[in-house]
């Protein structure tokens, strides 16, 4: 049986325990499938889900795309420079070791409710993880390829655009792949603490008045917005600009 076939199976898997589980409990408690599906029918016409949803993509593409680009810039200089890599590395040590969600608090004090605590939260969450592949893959880079191209002339930033970046790109897309994980658990958690709104806030807020049917309908918004993602963007990303080396 072919691999996609055999990923379908896990879906009906889950239905079929899911349904038996919540044959056991009052609906309001644990809602089966069925109960899920009506109320993903009723917040859609309502449309306060989808505008949860845009908020929390919003956030995270934004605090995403803002990390990467951190990320990048500063993992080529450390790669590039030894006393720089040696000055980050107790810095990336403790950063990595800290959670990001336990900055959430501070940043909602700092910065207020609203977007700018929660993209913190996920700069902090995704930009060691992809700053430390990036790293790795400098000190992967040949040190024939570097002699040609500065044989060639290139200096500086040509050094880093035509080098540098295209030497680093597969590495780095491991740590996207491993930031992005990070960084969207912590955005959900970081708006069920402090949100004003994305789908944190709309599974706490349900949760608070005992909405069982739509805590659940955020659950499963996560996996899913996170598979779609991952395969709208994060494999095509890899496939378009990390595939050869994975071939090689």
């Amino acid at each position: 049986m072919s691999k996609w076939k055999m990923s379908w199976l896990a879906i009906p898997f889950v239905l079929i325990i899911w349904s038996a589980v919540s044959a056991q409990y009052p609906s309001y408690l644990f809602p089966g499938p069925i109960d899920v599906l009506n109320e993903a029918v009723s917040q859609w016409q309502k449309g306060e889900l989808t505008n949860h949803i845009i908020v929390s993509l919003k956030r995270l593409i934004i605090g995403f795309v803002l990390s990467a680009i951190m990320a990048f810039i500063v993992g080529i200089f450390a790669g590039a420079s030894r006393h720089f890599r040696e000055f980050l590395t107790p810095l990336v040590t403790y950063f990595q070791a800290t959670p990001p969600m336990a900055w959430a608090p501070l940043l909602i004090i700092l910065l207020g409710l609203g977007d700018a605590p929660m993209i913190a939260v996920i700069i902090i969450a995704s930009f060691f993880p992809i700053l430390i592949n990036v790293i790795q893959g400098m000190n992967h880079i040949p040190a024939s390829h570097i002699r040609a191209a500065q044989s060639l002339g290139a200096k500086s930033w040509k050094l880093a655009i035509y080098v540098y970046l295209p030497e680093i790109i597969p590495a780095a897309i491991s740590g996207i792949y491993v930031g992005f994980a990070i960084s969207w658990r912590s955005l959900v958690a970081a708006e069920m603490i402090g949100g004003n709104s994305g789908i944190g806030y709309f599974i706490a807020f349900n949760g608070q008045i005992g909405n069982a049917s739509s805590v659940l309908l955020g659950i499963l918004l996560i996996g899913f917005l996170a598979l779609f993602m991952d395969y709208l963007l994060l494999k095509p990303l890899h496939k378009r600009f990390a595939s050869w080396a994975v071939r090689s």
